[in-house]
């Protein structure tokens, strides 16, 4: 098929004057994004004066996340901004340096440290659990957002070695999130306001370097996070620096609280708007865990749950993602030039009633078989990307979801506090209720039989 230059692809609606997409992006982005398919599969954008390109069909998002290891499609220049706060971090280099990154950093996500991850995880939760009282008001994402971040600190540090970076990451880790968005946003103010955040975050990464060290000089595994980055090597048997593992210690704490805490905030304001799906969550845990603490065994005797936690990533995903061109590419039957942003929004495909029917609804019954998804195109599904930039801690997340909402959905149901209008926002690239306030009430468990085995 003959290819065709940019000018015949067509133009989003909804420009402004000098300033052109910018404020619909600004204003309403996930309404924008979900009525961009409508005018095409690949759009062009106006970002001020310089030009974009949206990607709203599966196939062309797809060519484009998994063409990044072809050498095409690069992360975009947002993703790379990162640096400059942190380091050159796994999220946010590329190439020859992301593949060596890759290799040191994927031990610590392989199965076997995730299953030991899990009574870490669970521990964590039941903190939060105990920590609430019945009728107790419940700032769901707040709550969310501190518990992602307690698995997280918990998950790095199991030695005492590492007890002082684990409360002091644990206090800070969300500044340390706002600064790296600042860091990102506005480079050049972050530069010279001297702000608090940042003055706690470098107290941070001092006790995160002396853990560091103290762990260095004991020398032992002890089956943490940190544990693992210190033992990695690469394909050339070098191992990461102490530098870099600090640095990867402050960009897992930026990476890994924001999505995990939109998704386990959705499912609870689900839960509360569904008594059918929360009948039968409550039934499954009941039956399986019976009130005690979830292990990694007990996880695949939970499929209910692990299938609403996929469900609420299909429909809460985050909102907005980039890749930007290496050199002209051909997308779509359009060939685009080098040095380009493309984006896409998984919010706005995996909502798309083409590939999801109902997709307003929440239903983890879509997952309960592999012929349920039969039809979906492979790039309806990315909520991690794909690809060679595909998000390393996805598994984890989806643990670290599930075991929440194992620990919690066990002994306390969460109502809606009347009066308060639920909307999604969007908070970097992660979309979260705007105002999530619940009331606590506490539950007893219902004892169940196990069904008796086939044939017994």
């Amino acid at each position: 098929m003959m290819s065709q230059s940019t000018s015949s692809i067509p133009e989003a609606p909804g420009a402004w004057p000098v300033v052109g997409h910018v404020p619909p992006l600004m204003r309403q982005p996930l309404e924008f994004l979900r009525s961009a398919a409508d005018h095409g599969d690949l759009l062009k954008l106006r970002l001020g004066p310089k030009t974009a390109y949206l990607a709203t069909h599966p196939d062309l998002v797809r060519t484009m996340l998994v063409s990044s290891g072809s050498g095409d499609f690069t992360r975009s220049k947002g993703a790379q901004g990162a640096s400059r706060f942190i380091g050159p971090i796994l999220v946010a280099v590329s190439g020859e340096t992301h593949r060596r990154q890759r290799r040191r950093m994927q031990p610590g996500f392989h199965r076997q440290r995730l299953e030991s991850y899990v009574a870490t995880m669970a521990a964590a939760a039941q903190e939060t659990a105990d920590s609430w009282s019945a009728g107790q008001v419940v700032d769901v994402e707040q709550a969310a957002c501190d518990l992602s971040l307690a698995m997280i600190t918990k998950t790095l540090f199991f030695s005492d070695l590492g007890a002082k970076a684990e409360a002091a990451l644990r206090k800070t880790g969300h500044d340390i999130l706002k600064v790296a968005r600042l860091s990102a946003l506005a480079p050049t103010l972050y530069e010279v306001l001297p702000t608090a955040g940042k003055r706690s975050v470098g107290r941070t990464s001092a006790t995160i370097r002396e853990a560091i060290t103290a762990y260095r000089a004991d020398g032992r595994d002890h089956g943490d996070l940190l544990s693992t980055m210190l033992r990695a090597t690469d394909a050339e048997g070098a191992s990461m620096t102490d530098q870099e593992v600090h640095d990867e210690v402050m960009g897992i704490a930026v990476a890994g609280i924001g999505g995990p805490a939109a998704i386990t905030a959705w499912i609870f304001h689900e839960l509360g708007q569904n008594a059918e799906i929360e009948s039968r969550l409550h039934a499954e845990l009941d039956t399986v865990l019976g009130g005690r603490l979830p292990t990694h065994e007990d996880l695949p005797r939970l499929p209910y749950t692990q299938n609403l936690v996929k469900e609420a990533l299909r429909k809460y995903p985050g909102w907005v993602g980039s890749r930007r061109t290496v050199r002209p590419v051909r997308l779509g039957g359009h060939d685009l030039p080098a040095d380009v942003e493309v984006m896409y929004s998984a919010y706005a495909i995996q909502r798309d009633p083409r590939w999801y029917p109902e997709p307003e609804r929440l239903d983890p019954g879509r997952w309960e078989t592999k012929g349920s998804s039969r039809g979906v195109p492979k790039g309806a599904w990315v909520p991690f990307a794909l690809g060679t930039y595909k998000c390393i801690g996805d598994n984890f997340a989806l643990l670290e979801t599930a075991v929440t909402v194992a620990v919690v959905a066990s002994h306390w149901r969460l109502h809606a506090l009347p009066g308060d209008e639920v909307r999604p926002k969007t908070k970097a690239t992660h979309v979260f209720p705007n105002r999530l306030r619940m009331i606590a009430e506490p539950r007893s468990v219902v004892r169940l039989e196990e069904p008796a085995a086939m044939g017994a």
